[in-house]
């Protein structure tokens, strides 16, 4: 009857350690999750988002965690792809003990998995610049883009390239997804705005290798520059082949042409476009310049954006569990909209209306492989 007695205590006690949990309330951790692509083309930038999330795990949980206690960052493949996206979205969603999960790189993606963190009921912050994703994450109630939105970056970019470098006649080269679809329209703006002409709106799919087609209907445009907005693999191969034929006009280009993962694939192809985009390595901001530091210390590479987004995310995440002394769910939420001036690697961040809560942008010139800051630029709002 002892033995019987001991087993059943034994159980009891097991199921009080383990048995409960709930919006990590009562876990040995806090968790985070977080949805990347550790497979497919963009795999690249899951893999620096993931060496920023062991730094950053390190770095808050050695200097004494959130709410004392250590965070725990749980990362799921998107795949690169919005099906991937939401389904591994779907999965981390699924553990009580998960507190707030970080979206994807790519608005696309964000916006796939939009109705499933308004049913999931979970803060979610979002890295894409689109502002069709802006509109989703102010409509709901669950998601933050922290991030500044194109609606500013591009227009400033094409009235740089038209105002200070003197260019007046254009070709759009832009990918058919989501966020490269409104930066193509927000560049085709901009120059008109600016006083500039587009003589030609081109356009590619997700995926496109061979870019001929392209590349020989900007020949015949004749324009004295060409502007390009796609992901980071695109980019590349269409630099790549843009000056294989012997396109030599400036290129102007979005955040892709400014990224590490872009310079890295494209080579000497990409010296000298112009790109606006929310980070560089060298960059100015003391929190960011410390975290480059670190990476590359660390991994014995440039910091990719892709990185220091991550970092910037479970910090902001980090401060409203902080400011709402819960891992509630809803509390953490509420605690968010509270935030309005949180400093960041990457920028300053204001979360107070959850659409464009990132506050600055570069503009940057490739010298020597190297994103070089031209013109600081910061949000309208």
């Amino acid at each position: 009857m002892k033995k019987l007695f001991a087993i059943l205590l034994s159980a009891v006690l097991v199921v009080s350690l383990f048995g409960c949990g709930g919006s990590g309330s009562s876990a040995k951790t806090i968790k985070i999750g977080m949805v990347v692509p550790l497979t497919g083309d963009r795999a690249s930038e899951g893999t620096y988002a993931t060496n920023a999330a062991k730094i950053v795990q390190d770095e808050i949980n050695g200097n004494g965690g959130v709410l004392g206690k250590n965070i725990e960052i749980v990362t799921e493949d998107s795949q690169g792809t919005d099906v991937g996206a939401t389904t591994a979205y779907l999965k981390v969603a699924a553990d009580d003990d998960i507190v707030a999960i970080i979206g994807p790189d790519n608005s696309n993606d964000d916006i796939a998995i939009s109705d499933s963190a308004e049913k999931s009921a979970i803060l979610t912050t979002t890295q894409g610049s689109s502002p069709k994703l802006q509109a989703v994450c102010e409509k709901g109630q669950w998601l933050f883009q922290l991030r500044a939105t194109d609606s500013t970056l591009c227009g400033a970019l094409m009235n740089f390239a038209v105002t200070e470098i003197g260019v007046k006649t254009f070709t759009v080269i832009h990918d058919t997804e989501t966020a490269s679809a409104d930066q193509g329209r927000l560049f085709s703006e901009g120059i008109t705005a600016a006083g500039g002409t587009v003589d030609a709106d081109i356009s590619f799919t997700t995926g496109t290798k061979d870019f001929t087609a392209q590349l020989t209907q900007a020949q015949k445009a004749g324009s004295e520059a060409i502007v390009i907005a796609g992901l980071q693999t695109e980019d590349a191969i269409i630099i790549q082949q843009l000056r294989d034929m012997g396109m030599t006009q400036p290129v102007f280009g979005s955040n892709g042409f400014g990224d590490t993962v872009t310079v890295g694939m494209a080579g000497k192809s990409i010296e000298g476009v112009y790109s606006v985009t929310a980070w560089v390595p060298n960059t100015p901001n003391e929190l960011g310049a410390a975290f480059s530091k670190k990476y590359h210390d660390t991994y014995n590479q440039d910091c990719a954006k892709a990185a220091a987004q991550i970092r910037d995310h479970v910090y902001v995440i980090c401060e409203a569990i902080k400011q709402a002394n819960s891992t509630d769910r809803t509390a953490v939420r509420d605690a968010m909209l509270k935030i309005t001036d949180f400093q960041g690697a990457i920028t300053s961040y204001d979360c107070s209306k959850r659409g464009n809560c990132g506050k600055g942008g570069l503009i940057v010139q490739i010298k020597n492989l190297t994103p070089t800051i031209v013109k600081e630029l910061s949000s309208a709002d």
